[in-house]
């Protein structure tokens, strides 16, 4: 009878896709892809994100570099108002020794021809010695405004000196996700070649064998129950094109 070869071949190969199936073979493919596509996404984000890191590292720099010419600048200004400072104590020494000269002097004309020029000469020692007071707090605060500056700058330094190291591992670490990328990359080419599918292929293969295993399940569930010949006769519509894919052979033999 012509139908019964076509049966045969027809139920050796959904023996075969039984086999297959059970033995879970198929599904190794799509999961592979898969843990592939879930690390080739980490990879890209761990790019973003030294991207994103060494744009914020760049402002840091910027900021820091920013704070050091600032630091820079007021410890120059600092020594500038030292040396005034300086001259400003030598005025006031100048001027301290123009009051004594002229209470000396006054002395020398007496209590009335020199009483105007002694009270001057009083007058001027007293703002000499107010002067200087002020001026010695001044150059002491001066002189913590200094050291303080100093300080800052070391600190700049330091955190400059940290975020180049910074910007290196960072760097080092870009190096080795593009090194990963280029590496999955070349995985995915690999996968390629030895499963013969892509992910998408992968997929639709899965889904194939979801169908499958319906498939193989409503069969077992009618043998012993329903004639062999009926089941394949109420199928026919829908296995012969399966027939014809899984077996091109078959195709053939019922062409010629």
């Amino acid at each position: 009878m012509p139908a019964d070869p076509k049966k045969r071949r027809l139920f050796r190969i959904l023996r075969r896709t039984k086999d297959t199936a059970e033995g879970g073979s198929a599904s190794v493919t799509p999961e592979a892809w898969a843990a592939h596509g879930r690390a080739v996404a980490s990879a890209r984000e761990a790019a973003l994100a030294v991207q994103r890191m060494t744009s914020s590292l760049a402002q840091q720099r910027g900021a820091v570099d920013s704070a050091a010419d600032r630091a820079r600048s007021l410890g120059a200004r600092a020594v500038d108002l030292a040396a005034s400072f300086a001259r400003v104590n030598d005025s006031f020494e100048r001027l301290a020794l123009v009051a004594l000269n002229a209470g000396l002097e006054a002395a020398r004309l007496g209590d009335q021809a020199g009483h105007g020029l002694a009270l001057v000469a009083e007058e001027v020692r007293a703002h000499v010695g107010r002067g200087t007071e002020s001026a010695r707090e001044l150059s002491g605060a001066l002189g913590e405004i200094s050291n303080d500056l100093a300080q800052v700058g070391g600190h700049v330094d330091r955190a400059r000196e940290a975020s180049t190291e910074v910007a290196h591992e960072i760097a080092r670490a870009g190096s080795a996700i593009a090194d990963a990328e280029r590496g999955l990359s070349d995985i995915g080419e690999r996968m390629k070649k030895v499963t013969g599918t892509d992910p998408e292929t992968a997929k639709a293969i899965a889904d194939a064998e979801e169908h499958a295993r319906a498939l193989v399940g409503s069969l077992a569930t009618l043998s012993g129950k329903v004639p062999r010949a009926l089941v394949v006769r109420a199928l026919r519509p829908a296995l012969e094109p399966l027939l014809r894919l899984l077996d091109p052979d078959a195709a053939d033999e019922e062409g010629s």
